[in-house]
């Protein structure tokens, strides 16, 4: 059953909460639960109010709020279970569309996809149902990359595995455009650059490859 949000959410409370869960667990592997529960419930299709989650700690938390949920999202990529939704590989969609696959794509064309490379996808696929914007994308990411922040561990972690990703040539995942946006991210956010300025290097890309575009062949 698909899942529909209110047309106005509580967002700085659904923020309060996730934290006083995540308080409440004795554990780094319950607080990885806590925070898969909340991905699982919302569900792939609104994967986008997953990261607007994020961002909302990011944005409203207290240090130790942010240092908290980013510890969580850290030892859930240490145990392979960052919560992610899942995506066609690259052209799988259109592969298989005229086959009448009644229950969708088979799952080994399907790629996990974290809330870091999410939104890089979204800059170049149609991803969620929601346009999104280049100011949308340059707020989300700035508060994705400074919650992450909070725990310099997560984030080495997460540029980790964008890179093992990106350098994956079976990864699937990313068009060519997509991928060079996730590498410039990465490469930013390893200089150590303020995540607003890793966010507009990345957009920068972007923008350049659909101004490439509409001069030559369509990208991958």
């Amino acid at each position: 059953m698909a899942v529909s949000l209110k047309a106005d959410p509580d967002w700085p409370g659904a923020a309060q909460a996730l934290v006083a869960a995540l308080e409440a667990q004795p554990d780094p592997d319950g607080r990885v639960q806590v925070i898969d529960a909340c991905r699982e419930a919302l569900g792939d299709q609104v994967y986008p109010a997953f990261i607007k989650l994020l961002a909302a700690v990011a944005r409203f938390g207290e240090p130790a709020a942010r240092r908290l949920v980013a510890e969580a999202l850290g030892h859930a990529l240490a145990t392979a279970r960052l919560p992610a939704t899942r995506l066609p590989a690259w052209g799988a969609a259109d592969r298989f569309a005229g086959l009448g696959l009644g229950g969708g794509l088979p799952q080994a064309n399907l790629r996990a996809a974290g809330p870091v490379e999410f939104l890089c996808l979204w800059l170049h696929r149609d991803v969620a149902v929601e346009p999104l914007t280049d100011e949308g994308f340059t707020t989300a990411m700035t508060l994705v990359l400074e919650l992450l922040d909070a725990a310099p561990q997560a984030a080495s972690l997460y540029r980790a595995r964008l890179l093992a990703d990106l350098e994956s040539p079976t990864e699937g995942l990313h068009t060519a455009a997509s991928r060079r946006a996730a590498r410039t991210l990465v490469e930013a956010w390893g200089e150590g650059v303020p995540p607003g300025e890793a966010a507009a290097r990345t957009l920068a890309s972007a923008r350049a490859d659909r101004e490439a575009a509409r001069w030559s062949l369509p990208g991958r």
